[in-house]
């Protein structure tokens, strides 16, 4: 058994395949700071904070603000402003002050932040780290991985972290950070926050290996471009496969190319596995072709006044412009976010998809725009919730997969894909429509 078993044409793109899922789960929460504009003034930062409590306060989609007692929070941090002399203190200030949103989607980016998003761009030290059996773990590397980070591998276990015990820092940071949609949207939201710094700045991670001997490595944070990709092929098992980082445009049309390359095979698997969401007409337009007429795949939720919420409903396909009819099993996990959720949960209730893995995020919602602040800074509010076909909210809850499939540190390390095997096995046993 192999961590991933694909044919000649999936093995030449190898290398880039997995830099593209590694960066779509890896690279999207980091924080970067650095001091290119000109320095904030008390009044500038006054303004800010007053323009994100506000955009905040009218914007966010739930009338009841999240359970929030956002009003009480104004004083608060009207204070801790006034007093905030860096520019970097104020923006992890407003950092703290909206993530007090316990919302994934509602969050506050620093000008370097808002640059790299715009340009495609990720800080990364190359590993991503994961809660596995109660341990730290590494769950990736950076695909062709040279110096230093040659020498980490899936499966590794994480003591330190430049020098602290790494269950202490996990403690003490996630203290620092707050919360968020979910426990498995903290959790990942923790360990971005431990791993995070400044481009071509070095953090020191101590690993034990599985023959529990442990060593150091010192490993540079440096910057990469954060694509949207859609790969496929077809497995031994004949069987297709497509994995699809994000659903950012123009996504469809390099996942329309590899369906229609696998429209013979008996039955199709979707790796949503690290995908983090992305364009709503993306996931829309996907979805619609697997479906041979139009389906209502739920409704939207918006703010219409003070305390009033609309619903409106939204759908997706249409007579004649299905591409793909035969069985279809889609992969998830803590990873899978936002416009994976939304694409899994509406397959799932239309019964057109089996979901196998592992509980997703549970970081269901939208934004319609991003607000920018003086200095460069952003500010991302969800404006948007959703409401299944079904009625079901999964914000906060996540997708729960047909078939659960653990994550193990024994697989990681003997590099075993057991979701793709439970999938394969469930296309072979189940027919469904």
């Amino acid at each position: 058994m192999t961590y991933i078993r694909f044919g000649f044409r999936l093995r030449h793109r190898y290398a880039q395949f997995f830099l593209a899922l590694f960066l779509a789960a890896a690279c999207s929460a980091q924080f970067s700071y650095s001091q290119t504009q000109p320095h904030l003034s008390q009044k500038d930062k006054s303004e800010i904070f007053t323009k994100v409590w506000n955009l905040v306060n009218d914007r966010y989609y739930d009338p009841k603000m999240n359970g929030v007692d956002w009003k009480g929070l104004k004083g608060e941090y009207a204070a801790k402003t006034a007093v905030t002399v860096s520019d970097k203190d104020f923006y992890l200030l407003m950092k703290n002050m909206v993530g007090r949103m316990n919302d994934a989607h509602t969050r506050f980016l620093t000008p370097r932040e808002a640059r790299d998003r715009r340009a495609r761009k990720g800080v990364t030290a190359g590993l991503l780290l994961s809660r596995v059996e109660g341990k730290t773990v590494v769950e990736r590397v950076l695909p062709d991985a040279s110096g230093p980070l040659a020498k980490v591998k899936p499966g590794m276990i994480i003591r330190t972290v430049d020098g602290e015990d790494i269950e202490e820092k996990f403690v003490e940071v996630q203290k620092t950070v707050g919360s968020s949609s979910s426990p498995r949207a903290l959790e990942i939201l923790t360990y971005r926050t431990i791993m995070r710094g400044e481009r071509n700045t070095s953090v020191k991670i101590g690993l034990t290996d599985e023959n529990g001997k442990e060593f150091e490595v010192s490993l540079i944070r440096t910057v990469v471009d954060d694509k949207s990709e859609a790969f496929g092929d077809i497995l031994e098992s004949g069987f297709g496969y497509i994995a699809v980082t994000s659903f950012r445009a123009p996504i469809y049309a390099k996942f329309k190319k590899e369906l229609l390359e696998l429209k013979d095979a008996p039955g199709l698997i979707i790796d949503l596995r690290y995908n983090g969401g992305g364009s709503i007409n993306e996931v829309l337009r996907m979805a619609g072709a697997f479906i041979n007429e139009k389906k209502r795949f739920g409704k939207f939720m918006r703010r219409r006044g003070g305390t009033r919420q609309s619903l409106r409903e939204f759908s997706a396909g249409k007579r004649g412009g299905q591409i793909y009819s035969k069985p279809v099993v889609i992969l998830t996990s803590k990873f899978s976010a936002s416009g994976s959720e939304l694409f899994a949960s509406s397959l799932q209730e239309l019964g057109r998809a089996k979901i196998i893995g592992r509980q997703s995020c549970g970081c269901l919602l939208g934004i319609s725009r991003k607000h920018q602040l003086k200095g460069g800074s952003e500010l991302h509010i969800s404006d948007i919730g959703f409401l299944s076909a079904k009625g079901k909210v999964y914000e906060k809850i996540g997708v729960t997969p047909d078939r659960i499939v653990a994550l193990s540190i024994d697989d990681l390390r003997k590099e075993i894909d057991r979701g793709v095997e439970e999938a394969e096995k469930m296309l072979t046993e189940v027919s469904f429509n």
